[in-house]
């Protein structure tokens, strides 16, 4: 029967193309009209056709008349025509027809003509979509819901063109179905799929992610996989490494923090020599005691500070004993995850030393200005005395 309807689709020059109804026009021979009359028995065509415009029972219809035809492709019972692969999508979008289907725009039949690429697409999609609803813990028509230690919810609605290339998704099926820890690795993938999808806040978009990124889901799924059978998933080794990443910045902030209460003195004991010094000259043993007071007070910040830069260097060696105290395998897991992690670290390392580095500067220009202050008051003093010789002249 569909090889029927086939011929004389090929065969009709189209007036409109419906869901339901292909209407057109041609000039059947007398085996074409033969085929509309089987075609006929079974409704997917009408019995009478228009010829010069008016209805004509088909089998008063002659070779060689140009008629108008009705086409009900619905009609079809076990065998399906579809115009385009958009059609086939929204009547079948979740499963793969087991029955033979032509697809009219790829002039595809499904059981003699090899596959192109849209229609592998298509049904890798299908096999995802069946994978999926086999592991979920709920399903109601398109929408699936995991249960794991969050809750994902995942509607399984698509359109052409969201359909790619999915390689490894008998791959993926068979490395968690064929195997004896297949429990295991099925909540592995589950765990994968809850930590990509979770941060796609619309559901009906979460399935279009994952055809999109479903190389990099599948991937992340065997890193994991990887890590569990040393007793650890991606995620949880991942967690602990970030856990001990964010203890070690505490640590590094801490060190300045730590220090704070004791480095405001700076900018007070600056104001405070600025604010006794005596720039007449007059008070000079009370400057070189200023002076000496600047510098017992820089020393004293000097001792703190070096203790901040033996405690920053302690906490740098340690971030580094336990960098390498990870194993190579995991590390080889997590791949530039690990090596950007600790880069984060020794970038705030570095930042925390900087800032170090401009305390001391500011802890030495105290003394240093205090001698500026002294020097400047001698000039003062001098340059006093020769006025006052000066003015005594007249």
């Amino acid at each position: 029967m569909l090889e029927d309807f086939i011929h004389i689709r090929q065969r009709v020059n189209p007036i409109s193309i419906s869901d339901n109804e292909i209407i057109g026009t041609f000039k059947p021979d007398e085996d074409e009209i033969q085929q509309l009359i089987n075609l006929s028995a079974y409704s997917c065509i009408e019995d009478f056709v228009l010829v010069g415009g008016r209805n004509k029972p088909l089998t008063q219809v002659t070779g060689g008349q140009e008629i108008q035809v009705k086409l009900y492709p619905l009609q079809l019972k076990d065998e399906k025509y579809y115009e385009t692969v958009e059609e086939l999508i929204k009547v079948s979008s979740q499963n793969y027809p087991s029955n033979r289907f032509y697809i009219y725009s790829l002039n595809f039949d499904s059981e003699t003509s090899a596959k192109p690429e849209i229609i592998q697409n298509y049904e890798a999609t299908t096999q995802l979509i069946n994978y999926l609803i086999s592991i979920s813990d709920y399903q109601k028509e398109k929408e699936l819901v995991f249960f794991q230690a969050k809750q994902l919810v995942i509607i399984t609605e698509y359109k052409f063109v969201d359909l790619v290339k999915l390689e490894n998704i008998l791959v993926l099926i068979s490395h968690i179905s064929n195997s004896a820890d297949k429990e295991e690795r099925k909540i592995i993938f589950i765990n994968e799929l809850i930590n990509s999808l979770n941060k796609i806040p619309e559901t009906r978009s979460r399935f279009k992610y994952v055809l999109k990124n479903f190389e990099d889901i599948f991937l992340n799924y065997k890193k994991s996989h990887s890590l569990y059978l040393e007793k650890y998933s991606y995620t949880k080794f991942k967690s602990e490494i970030d856990k001990e990443i964010i203890e070690y910045s505490k640590k590094l902030q801490s060190v300045i923090n730590d220090a704070q209460t004791k480095l405001v003195a700076i900018p007070v004991a600056f104001l405070l020599i600025i604010g006794q010094f005596d720039l007449t000259g007059e008070k000079l043993y009370f400057n070189l005691a200023l002076i000496l007071s600047a510098f017992v007070f820089s020393i004293l910040l000097e001792v703190l500070l070096r203790n901040q830069f033996s405690a920053l260097e302690f906490i740098s060696d340690d971030v580094t004993r336990f960098q390498s105290s990870v194993d190579e395998k995991k590390i080889a897991v997590l791949g530039e995850d690990f090596a950007a992690t600790f880069a984060k670290i020794r970038g705030l390392y570095d930042k925390q030393k900087c800032y170090l580095n401009i305390i001391r500067v500011l802890v030495w220009l105290t003394p240093v200005f205090a001698i500026g202050l002294f020097i400047l008051s001698l000039v003062n003093n001098s340059l006093i005395g020769i006025l006052k010789t000066f003015l005594e002249k007249f």
